[in-house]
């Protein structure tokens, strides 16, 4: 019996026979994105929204899957972050912890209390900082408030957040499918019906490939939103290191097997053949998957059996290897976004919405940006 995610891929592709159960999907598809859109419309009448003391910045996407939010997310607190301001980001836990705290990477039990994007976000923004994660994003957000006292709070996938007042809604779109596919929930991959585009204040298109241009995006989005400015990024290869750590002085020159449980494994491929990194295969596992020994144990029989050098996966996978044995050879591939666009546009509304919220609270003015 197939995994779940995999019928699913295949629903939304409209992958011979399941084309069938894609089309008989879509009227509740259009009942869904009702429901969904009748909701938005209840909260932000501003009646049920929490509003806290802060700027609020939402980082979000319309469709489920890998949109690259997180890492944007990560870009965007580290930016902020450098310009002198104390930021604190919030995110969704489905780990063993329910209850909203402050993530801390010296705890045994990290690996089964947190899930890999909440892991993901502490290991990078570690220094610089603090990640609150909870099962409610409004109780990790009041946590951050109360205990950092912050300038802002990034909210990780908060659009369809909506008991959070948001000052800013940054979306996040794919290059490789910008307005989802196959329609909405369950017979397609949007969330909420693409008219939404028109709630964003600033719109992102994240992982443009080598060589290509987003502007045909630009302008399809344009339909829906022409005042949000506009933000491009493309996934940058910064160098291959392994899970205990040490870094490697340049790619693997043998042929390696790819492993990774993301949103769309496709996109893993993609970045580390741009790379130059030759590949026996890829292993894709559900998104979030919770590795264990055994997954390990097979992954190396794989390899072997293929005639690869080594196994290689991505930093957000790899924060969910920690402490199983027998992984410290296994190679990460590390990332970073090259940011172009109205991004200066984006950072005026953040310092100007930061500086409003000081002198609110009787605060001196922000850093200028300059």
């Amino acid at each position: 019996m197939k995994r779940p995610d995999v019928l699913f891929r295949k629903i939304v592709s409209r992958e011979g026979a399941y084309a069938w159960v894609g089309w008989f999907l879509m009227p509740f598809g259009w009942l869904y994105g009702l429901i969904v859109s009748i909701r938005r419309k209840l909260y932000e009448s501003g009646k049920r929204q929490l509003h806290l003391p802060v700027t609020l910045l939402s980082v979000g996407n319309i469709e489920v899957g890998g949109t690259g939010k997180t890492p944007v997310t990560i870009w965007l607190a580290n930016r902020i972050a450098g310009m002198g301001y104390n930021v604190s980001v919030v995110a969704r836990n489905f780990g063993k912890r329910t209850r909203a705290c402050r993530v801390r990477l010296d705890n045994d039990d990290v690996r089964s209390n947190f899930t890999d994007e909440v892991l993901l976000l502490a290991e990078s923004l570690l220094g610089k900082c603090s990640v609150y994660a909870g099962r409610s994003k409004s109780e990790a957000a009041m946590k951050a408030y109360r205990g950092e006292k912050p300038d802002i709070i990034i909210v990780d996938d908060g659009f369809q957040h909506l008991q959070l007042f948001r000052d800013i809604e940054l979306l996040v779109l794919d290059f490789a499918s910008p307005f989802g596919q196959g329609g909405i929930l369950p017979s397609g991959t949007l969330r909420e019906f693409p008219t939404v585009i028109s709630k964003a204040d600033h719109i992102w298109i994240n992982r443009i490939p080598t060589g290509m241009s987003a502007e045909w995006i630009k302008r399809r989005v344009s339909d829906y939103n022409w005042k949000a400015p506009v933000q491009f990024s493309r996934i940058e290869h910064t160098g291959v290191r392994f899970i205990n750590g040490k870094s490697l002085p340049d790619i693997p020159s043998k042929t390696v097997f790819a492993f990774c449980g993301i949103g769309k494994p496709e996109s893993f491929r993609n970045s580390l053949e741009e790379a130059g990194i030759r590949l026996e295969g890829l292993e894709a596992f559900p998104d979030h998957h919770l590795y264990s020994e055994g997954d390990i144990d097979q992954l190396k029989g794989i390899m072997e059996r293929t005639g690869a050098s080594a196994l290689i996966t991505t930093a957000k996978d790899a924060v969910k290897l920690y402490g199983i044995p027998d992984t410290g050879d296994i190679l990460v591939q590390t990332m970073n976004l090259e940011v172009e666009g109205a991004v200066t546009e984006l950072m005026n509304d953040i310092q100007n919405s930061i500086v409003a919220y000081r002198r609110k609270m009787n605060k001196k003015p922000g850093k200028v940006i300059e």
